[in-house]
């Protein structure tokens, strides 16, 4: 029969749950960067659509895009361009967002950069 060291599980442990919980919290930051980039995208897009597709003026979807990303996300100094790109015979709408996510520790934090393209639509005579 083996003698068994009660000390040695205690220890294991004590060894073990300081790396579980930073794995724990950089997975959590991750997923939480991660929202904000999806956030962006989907705001870029939906402004992109609204240039593209139902003529809103660039001006007007930039401040509107604006604000919905000082009220629905947590992203830090945004910037969004808009711009209208020849591509053949048509041109496409480019959307670009820009901002800084939060972590969760004070002072760390990610950039976010995202970009979305959407082809003008329309009845051309």
């Amino acid at each position: 029969m083996t003698e068994r060291d009660p000390g040695s599980s205690t220890l294991t442990t004590v060894l073990l749950t300081p790396l579980l919980v930073v794995l724990a919290f950089a997975a959590f930051q991750a997923a939480m960067w991660s929202h904000a980039r999806t956030e962006a995208r989907a705001v870029a897009r939906d402004t992109a659509a609204l240039v593209a597709r139902r003529g809103v003026a660039i001006d007007d979807a930039r401040s509107s895009a604006l604000a919905v990303l000082a009220a629905d996300t947590d992203l830090r100094d945004v910037a969004v361009e808009i711009a209208v790109r020849p591509v053949g015979s048509t041109s496409t709408v480019v959307v670009g967002v820009r901002g800084r996510a939060p972590g969760i520790l004070r002072g760390t934090r990610a950039p976010i950069a995202v970009q979305a393209a959407v082809p003008v639509e329309g009845w051309t005579p």
